[in-house]
């Protein structure tokens, strides 16, 4: 009896899900027999199994459900929308009985007011507010399959869900002895007689893998089937109509990710018909259609199911958004000015924050995207928000398969392996990098790389087992992490290991308590891992929303700047003396080491990330005998490297710029905290060290065809004179170079010719001689800097 009551159960709950959304359906078309008939049919095998089971209260209600709808099927009465309503009321009903028989209650209250509802001389006035929109004419047999056959289904059998879990961990276990058989074989070098079988094995349990992954996947039509539902209160409940659309219902996901989903996607809805969608009479004003449109869109790309939510209503009112923002102290005005339009777009999910002017019951608490986001997040989710004022918002949501088995990219910290979400990765860096640079802000350590500032945990310390100020930073890995919220930081942890898909358990409430650990996996010998809650660390340090990708000392001069006229950056130079530079000449902050200079006579050049950069600053010292700072300096058309000894801060130059006459590399001298500071003359830095490249890219030279001597000697003094090679016949070069031992040269549809002669002496005729280096170097720098000009 148990068994049967549960499938009772079971089978009511499922033709629930079902029943409301044919009864939205309905109602847009009452004309359509064939949902009536199904909708009569559910009811109908709800009062004969009430009967089996004795629910003479369920039986009674669902009986004056069925004789309403039998009097519909016969043409007695006109199906409206007083009886859609009193239908559904019915149903919901039966939804909260068939709760309390799951939980062993009685069944009470009064039901005849919703059997009275159900009388066709119960007015009820109610607006019919809601369609769905149909992918195919009903009516079309080559389109559409006729109801019966859209009821058809597998055969099938219900499992309890505990059952499927301890399944998959029986299969997951066997994965990792399988991995481990893997290894001990390896290091015994090969056995055929084994390997063969070995494989096989192999495969085929990665064929149950799979299958059992399967048995865990639900079809997206299962969570859309009670959006309508939800999408038609809300209308009746705010005088609006809405018509939904649903694609892609027969995309699967793993039915845990559809219940954690099922609850952002009902914030998205809400949001879209108070704040979106207009009222009829303001949609027709605007030249829009009476009935507002929400759709939702389902693809799977690899192991990732990508959402669209759209609606065409008003957008997302971004200026009122900004005020409310401002207003509320998360951001200051300074901070507006500098957003793009996408990133005032996304302060819909910052917390507390609402365009609403008044609380409904709907919405307007400030509480809602913000819980979106970090719900999405915490299961390796993202989502992302485009709006048009006036055309509409979409939101964009991006859902992992499965949460039971993640890629996932393992590490070590501390003594003990663990596992990090690879979808949050973007990076992975080593702290004794030249190019990246520790510093202490506060209580806050940061690290900067390739000009990006960013916040910095280390592993060990956030667990608890090792001390901040004991953590040689220099010797750890960093792991650059990128949140869906776009917040950025990185984890110093001991060793990176490997990138592995891993089969994720669920931890004790009082672990997950901790916000450290967002589950537990294991290791190919079967030594437990746990999973790393990324978004939790961030949130509980205080990254969300800080540093937001924010380029290194550059921008954070830009915050500090208020009221400052300009900006500038301070420094002390290899004389140990400190100087000011105009921070809108720095275009970044580099750290380079010893054998990355080449200084010989007036030539002094560095080398950073393969690129030679004319050097500056040299001149004031010796170069630090490790590692030397250097500030990357631009024009707009050239750079040049200055070497500091150390970069101290960002400023604000507010005083006045007393000139410097006897030193030109001195543009003046200026207050900083009442200390003088001088201002190194960028005028003078670029007249002395850059060189001038091209405006329109770097200028193409056709070199002397089939000659050993050019490819080998020519082609290389050419390439570090600035020029690209033209190979191409009819590629437009801006120069030609010939090996000519007469005045005529070749015809040429360069722009400009450079002729070369074998005889050092001088023909009178303009040529070059070929090993005249200075004089051919002379030349290619005037055709270029003539270009350039």
């Amino acid at each position: 009896m148990d068994e049967l009551l549960a499938d009772f159960i079971a089978e009511t709950r499922e033709m629930l899900e079902q029943s409301s959304t044919e009864l939205v359906a309905w109602e847009a078309d009452p004309a359509d027999k064939e949902r009536i008939d199904t909708i009569f049919r559910f009811v109908h095998t709800v009062k004969g199994n009430c009967g089996f089971f004795d629910f003479p209260q369920l039986e009674k209600l669902s009986h004056a459900a069925e004789d309403a709808l039998a009097e519909c099927r016969a043409g007695r009465r006109e199906p409206d929308t007083a009886l859609v309503t009193a239908v559904l009321a019915i149903i919901d009903r039966i939804g909260e009985m068939t709760d309390a028989i799951e939980a062993g209650e009685e069944i009470t209250g009064d039901d005849t007011p919703l059997i009275s509802a159900l009388s066709r001389d119960n007015e009820i006035e109610i607006q019919s507010d809601i369609s769905v929109k149909q992918p195919a004419d009903e009516n079309s047999e080559e389109t559409s399959p006729s109801r019966g056959q859209r009821q058809a289904v597998q055969r099938s059998i219900r499992l309890p869900v505990d059952l499927l879990d301890e399944v998959m961990k029986g299969v997951s276990d066997m994965v990792l002895a399988r991995n481990d058989l893997a290894r001990r074989l390896r290091e015994a070098g090969e056995q055929p007689t084994i390997d063969g079988p070995f494989e096989r094995l192999s495969a085929i349990l990665a064929d149950v893998r799979t299958s059992i992954t399967r048995m865990r996947m639900q079809r997206l039509e299962h969570l859309f089937s009670s959006l309508p539902r939800l999408v038609r209160d809300l209308s009746n409940e705010l005088g609006k109509q809405v018509m939904v659309d649903f694609e892609g219902g027969e995309v699967e996901l793993d039915r845990e990710m559809i219940e954690m989903v099922r609850d952002p996607l009902t914030h998205i809805i809400r949001n879209a018909i108070d704040h979106g969608i207009e009222k009829p009479a303001t949609r027709l004003k605007n030249g829009k259609r009476e009935i507002g449109f929400l759709r939702f869109a389902a693809r799977q790309s690899g192991n990732q199911i990508s959402l669209l939510v759209t609606d065409d209503g008003g957008g997302i009112n971004v200026d009122r958004l900004c005020e409310k923002a401002v207003a509320a102290g998360i951001y200051t005005q300074s901070d507006i000015r500098k957003m793009s339009d996408e990133q005032k777009q996304q302060l819909i999910f910052e917390p507390g924050l609402s365009t609403a002017d008044e609380v409904s019951s709907v919405s307007g608490r400030g509480v809602g995207m913000d819980v979106v986001r970090a719900n999405l997040e915490r299961v390796g989710g993202s989502i992302e928000v485009s709006s048009k004022q006036g055309d509409g918002t979409s939101f964009h949501l991006q859902l992992p398969l499965t949460l039971s088995i993640i890629a996932a990219l393992t590490v070590s910290s501390g003594g003990q392996h663990y596992a990090i979400p690879r979808s949050y990765i973007e990076e992975i860096v080593f702290g004794s990098s030249n190019n990246v640079e520790f510093a202490q802000a506060g209580e806050r350590r940061l690290v900067t790389f390739r000009g990006r500032r960013v916040p910095c945990l280390s592993l060990a310390e956030v667990l608890g087992v090792e001390d901040e100020s004991g953590c040689d930073w220099q010797s750890k890995t960093l792991v650059l992490v990128r949140l869906a919220s776009d917040d950025v930081f990185a984890l110093a942890v001991d060793r990176v290991h490997d990138h592995e898909d891993v089969v994720v358990k669920p931890i004790a409430p009082a672990i997950m308590a901790t916000k450290l650990y967002a589950g537990t996996t294991l290791l190919d010998d079967g030594s437990p891992m746990m999973l790393i809650d990324l978004p939790s660390i961030a949130q509980m340090r205080g990254i969300m929303g800080e540093l937001r990708s924010k380029p290194s000392v550059i921008e954070a001069a830009e915050e500090k700047r208020e009221e400052a006229a300009v900006p500038l950056m301070l420094f002390t130079g290899l004389d140990g003396r400190r100087r000011g530079v105009r921070l809108e000449m720095v275009r970044r902050i580099d750290t380079v080491s010893a054998d990355a200079f080449d200084i010989e006579g007036d030539r002094a050049q560095a080398v950073i990330d393969g690129r030679i950069f004319p050097l500056a600053g040299h001149e004031y010292g010796p170069l630090p005998e490790d590692r030397c700072r250097l500030l990357r300096l631009s024009d707009g058309e050239s750079e040049v490297v200055y070497a500091v000894s150390e970069v101290l801060d960002a400023a604000g130059m507010t005083s006045e710029l007393v000139p410097a006459d006897k030193d030109d590399a001195i543009e003046g001298v200026t207050l900083v905290g009442n200390k003088p500071v001088p201002l190194i003359d960028g005028h003078t830095i670029f007249a002395r060290h850059a060189v001038i490249a091209p405006k329109n890219g770097p200028l193409l030279c056709r070199l002397p065809e089939d000659s050993d001597w050019s490819r080998t000697i020519l082609e290389p003094l050419v390439r570090a004179a600035g020029y690209e090679i033209a190979h191409s016949a009819d590629a437009e070069a801006d120069l030609a170079i010939h090996l000519s031992e007469s005045a005529d040269a070749p015809e040429s549809d360069a722009r400009t010719t450079i002729r070369l002669r074998p005889d050092p002496e001088d023909a009178g005729d303009g040529s070059i001689y070929r090993y005249d280096r200075e004089g051919l170097l002379a030349a290619l720098k005037r055709v270029r800097t003539g270009r350039a000009a």
